[in-house]
């Protein structure tokens, strides 16, 4: 067996501790193989009076292939819709598809958008119309965050149409969405299975006017920080050391660790609450102190109180090499990435390797994570 094919089997099946409930029905060897040999629904009946057996194999068989010629058709997009951005990523035909946005929409409406150059996002979902990102952070009467954990709420419906206007290309998509260490469960899937599952999302483009009539084929999960560590080490298979994966998000920070030969240790994997939001409270307070209110998200975005911000993420810094130090206790023989939007404002141990284009790198793992999924 091949590095690259052991990798693959890690990946299928996570090598989780069994009492996982995510991976019981959905990421074992077993599972796996199930899943991907389903017989179609409808088949044929023996005992159906006027089709013989062999109609009903033939009807079969073409219902397979068409199967089989959908999922070649079927375009995979890895989806992490964050607290603070929405990253997704999608290979198809060879052409890369990518979109980053803000975790937000609010009302839209007809306004001219000369000034914005940097590919604003105008859509019409369920006949109303949103401003998403930063275009509805300065004109919407109203934002609408995604303060949750959940991949099904209204909210999250929101976002991911919004993401599948951006980057879906083909009339049939099949998602695998990272989800934080703590719901990565059976009932998660479930949730998001019978929420997106053979669904279609009519979604109009109001900006250039063209409309997307896309079919979620099929809809899946995996864990967030897993899969920016898959990215992050390719197809390389770590046989001498244990590796660990720290993903710095809005709020939280997902610890995953993997013994030699990638096999996910569960007792050393955990979500943490700390993240960007840390450091933007700590500039917030401060403003305060001096009577200026602002917002987290105007924390953010501004380019003000460089001070105050450079202050901050020492402070979150400090904080999460001390995260890492008391999770893991031996850090002189692990290889240890960073990633996530927040690691860019960080200065960490020297010996920790920021992910290259460390935002992103969750969405590009999922990807990978659907392909191997699907074959």
């Amino acid at each position: 067996m091949t590095k690259k094919e052991i990798q693959d089997k890690n990946i299928a099946t996570s090598n989780l501790d069994k009492k996982n409930p995510a991976l019981e029905g959905n990421f074992s060897n077993k599972n796996i193989e199930e899943y991907i040999k389903k017989p179609a629904e409808g088949g044929y009946e023996e005992n159906k009076k006027d089709e013989s057996v062999s109609e009903g194999l033939k009807t079969a068989t073409i219902k397979k292939k068409k199967r089989e010629e959908a999922r070649m058709d079927t375009q995979i997009i890895g989806l992490d819709i964050g607290r603070g951005y929405v990253k997704g990523y999608s290979l198809y035909n060879d052409k890369e598809y990518s979109c980053l946005f803000k975790s937000v929409y609010g009302d839209g409406r007809n306004i001219s958008l000369e000034d914005y150059k940097k590919n604003p996002i105008y859509i019409e979902l369920d006949g109303n119309e949103y401003f998403v990102g930063d275009l509805s952070e300065k004109e919407s009467m109203k934002c609408i965050r995604n303060a949750g954990d959940s991949k099904v709420s209204p909210v999250v419906r929101i976002l991911i149409s919004a993401a599948l206007s951006e980057i879906a290309v083909s009339d049939s998509v099949s998602l695998i969405l990272g989800v934080p260490y703590k719901i990565f469960k059976k009932s998660t899937l479930k949730e998001v299975e019978k929420e997106y599952r053979d669904s279609t999302i009519v979604v109009k483009n109001k900006i250039n006017n063209s409309v997307k009539t896309i079919k979620i084929e099929n809809v899946n999960i995996f864990r967030e920080a897993d899969s920016a560590l898959i990215y992050a080490m390719g197809n390389r298979i770590n046989e001498n050391n244990p590796v660990g994966m720290v993903n710095i998000g809005f709020r939280t920070t997902e610890l995953s660790y993997f013994d030699k030969g990638f096999k996910f240790n569960d007792k050393l994997s955990t979500t943490i609450e700390s993240g960007n939001q840390n450091a933007l409270k700590i500039v917030q307070k401060r403003l305060v102190d001096i009577g200026i209110t602002k917002s987290l998200p105007e924390i953010d975005t501004a380019d003000d109180y460089p001070e105050l911000k450079e202050l901050a993420y020492k402070l979150t810094s400090d904080d999460t090499n001390e995260i890492i130090e008391e999770t893991w206790n031996n850090l002189g023989e692990m290889e240890i990435f960073v990633s996530g939007g927040t690691a860019l404002n960080l200065k960490l141990n020297a010996k920790y390797k920021v992910v290259d284009d460390s935002q992103m790198a969750t969405a590009k793992g999922l990807y990978e994570v659907g392909v191997k999924l699907e074959k």
